[in-house]
């Protein structure tokens, strides 16, 4: 009977150890697996501006190729903005190259977070923008004059008004030009603003950053020209 007992206790402690075992891999997954709102927001800055993929990688699992699409698809974003029907291939591969540039110099500095009673994380990050718009918007706006004066003394002169769609590519060159020429000669900040970006989970369960404030953050970066600027420069 004494046999049977010891082996029936063996068992049990073979059972226990197990159990335990397995709470200790449970809790040591959970804590490698948890979710850090800090590093995500870091990491996904850092993958949509920086094409820094190695720690989005690791956040999310997603591959190198699907990693590096997110910043190409920040930067398409960017270039929706441009009218297609007047830029030249090149025109648009070279504003291309010139904002995917200023992306990687954007600065921003993640800071504390807070979780909300409905498990959404407030991260607050405070963001530098890149003023290059509206430093050279003086400057554009002389050169655009300039051509424009050009354009109206050649009519007068006997020749063809050229169309509008030429004009405007003609417009945009010099903006892009006025844009490299001040980037080539060192980027310069503004004062630092603070704004919460709302960390949350989608339908499936996954974190994301709300859009809006992504929206909101773009704006930042690098600031545009005012309404009241271009009304003073116009």
């Amino acid at each position: 009977m004494s046999g049977k007992k010891e082996k029936k206790h063996f068992i049990v402690g073979i059972i226990m150890v197990a159990i335990i075992v397995a709470a200790t891999a449970t809790m040591i997954y959970c804590y490698i697996n948890r979710f850090d709102p800090q590093e995500y927001v870091q990491a996904f800055l850092d993958v949509s501006y920086k094409q820094k993929t190695e720690s989005y990688i690791k956040q999310t699992g997603i591959s190198e190729k699907e990693a590096k699409q997110v910043f190409e698809d920040n930067l398409a974003y960017t270039m929706e903005k441009f009218p297609e029907h007047v830029m030249t291939d090149e025109m648009t591969e070279e504003y291309r190259e010139l904002f995917a540039d200023l992306a990687k110099k954007t600065s921003y500095t993640v800071g504390e977070a807070t979780r909300e009673e409905n498990g959404t994380y407030q991260v607050v990050l405070t963001v530098k923008p890149i003023t290059l718009l509206k430093d050279t918007y003086a400057e554009f706006q002389e050169k655009a004059q300039e051509y424009a004066t050009k354009v109206s003394n050649d009519v007068m002169n006997g020749q063809a008004m050229p169309e509008e769609t030429q004009m405007q590519t003609e417009i945009y060159q010099i903006y892009y030009e006025v844009l490299s020429q001040a980037a080539e000669k060192g980027l310069r900040y503004g004062k630092p603003n603070k704004i919460v970006l709302h960390v949350e989970k989608d339908k499936e369960g996954k974190y994301g950053i709300r859009k809006a404030d992504l929206q909101n953050l773009d704006h930042l970066l690098i600031e545009s020209v005012g309404e009241e600027q271009e009304e003073e420069n116009s």
